[in-house]
């Protein structure tokens, strides 16, 4: 079994130096935490000299733009080394030296550079716009002028997460249904398209009448011989031109409002951007950032167009002396919002209304998310078995065709 070499930081946050034997790195880091030790980095030393050079260099992985889940680890990394007293570059350098992706590895190298210059962490995260949102930059510059840098990392962090679980469940529940409406159409596709027309010139060369079910796949399948090239000419050009206009902005707002209006789906976009974009909020005011570089971040960071659009317009109407609640007065947002806004005004706790609300859409969107993952398989079920059905009735009535006189 291997042996892993691990810096971590005991209960008590001194730093520790040791050993672990443990089938994996995950399985290691499963053993420290058990045992109240909280691992900084965890490494083969077998390997680890090999992955910098040679066939390590060449994994695919490494190559791979830093994710939500990368974040995640390297915010909590950072605030625990922070709390246990590391300086903010010994951090970056124990955390560079952990990161297996080189996009990150970089950034992080770049931003001990620039610290070490005399650079503040904020100045070094605005720096790296590909691997870190705007808003974190934003976040860390007023926990310098707050001493709150841990804190705020933390709350990135359960942020994130919080968002990467929701997606997790959202794949996980639709992975098996498209997997199995895949095989479906395949399967059906080889029917038709192979099987039953040979049953087919079977039966007319015997001077068989083929089945109503049978002659209609067969008629179905000489249109998309004729036709199938120009149909899919077609429709991969619809969808050329539907992902050119997502890339402007207008052609992105008007997308995502229509996507707002489909039952079910709309309700499940609508409440995951609401969501993020209270939590965001949230986190931004109580950091002491104003309302209107809040609004502007939150903007910037969110990924539907139309509520984006919403939230930039109301940092433009509060400049000129509406209050929030007011300026939140679009078609687009819901009234709960603009409610809850207006009693955050009154008490003054903008910020611990917005918490409020943001928990309340998380909550509404993993109702959603399971609502909809149970939907999804029987639906998926009903059309396969549909699909399925269709293509062996057409396949058995052929069959019974030949076993009759």
């Amino acid at each position: 079994m291997p042996v892993f070499e691990y810096l971590a930081l005991d209960a008590d946050g001194a730093e520790r130096v040791g050993q672990v034997e443990a089938p994996d790195e995950r399985a290691a880091a499963v053993q420290l935490r058990e045992a109240r030790i909280f691992a900084l980095s965890i490494r083969d030393p077998a390997v680890s000299g090999r992955d910098e050079s040679g066939l390590g260099r060449l994994a695919p992985r490494r190559y791979l733009r830093t994710s939500q889940g990368d974040l995640v680890f390297l915010f909590r990394q950072l605030a625990l080394m922070l709390r246990a007293g590391h300086t903010v570059v010994q951090a970056l350098e124990a955390n560079r030296e952990m990161a297996v992706k080189f996009q990150l590895r970089n950034a992080l190298g770049r931003m001990r550079d620039l610290i070490d210059d005399g650079g503040s962490l904020s100045r070094a995260l605005a720096a790296e716009k590909r691997v870190f949102p705007p808003m974190v930059s934003k976040l860390i510059e007023a926990g310098e002028k707050t001493g709150e840098i841990e804190e705020i990392l933390e709350r990135l962090a359960e942020d994130m997460e919080r968002r990467l679980d929701i997606k997790r469940q959202l794949i996980t529940a639709l992975t098996y249904p498209g997997l199995v409406f895949l095989i479906a159409v395949v399967v059906s596709a080889a029917l038709v398209g192979w099987v039953i027309p040979r049953f087919a010139v079977f039966l007319t060369s015997r001077g068989k009448e083929l089945p109503g079910v049978t002659q209609f796949l067969l008629d179905l399948a000489d249109w998309f011989q004729d036709w199938g090239a120009i149909f899919g000419g077609g429709l991969g050009l619809f969808v050329f031109a539907l992902l050119a206009a997502y890339t402007t902005r207008a052609g992105k707002r008007v997308i995502d409002t229509l996507l707002l209006k489909i039952p079910v789906v709309g309700g499940t976009l609508r409440s995951a951007a609401l969501g993020q974009a209270a939590s965001m909020l949230s986190m931004q005011l109580r950091s002491g950032i104003t309302l209107l570089q809040s609004l502007s971040i939150t903007a910037g960071v969110i990924g539907n167009q139309a509520f984006a659009d919403a939230f930039a317009q109301a940092g433009e109407r509060i400049l000129s002396g509406q209050p929030l609640s007011l300026t939140l007065r679009v078609k687009v947002m819901p009234p709960l919002v603009r409610h809850m806004a207006a009693i955050g005004e009154r008490s003054g706790e903008l910020d611990t209304v917005m918490q409020a609300l943001g928990e309340y859409y998380r909550k509404d969107l993993q109702v959603r998310v399971k609502v909809m993952a149970a939907w999804v398989e029987p639906v998926m079920i009903l059309i396969v078995g549909g699909m399925v059905g269709t293509v062996y009735l057409a396949f058995f009535q052929a069959a019974l065709k030949v076993s009759t006189r």
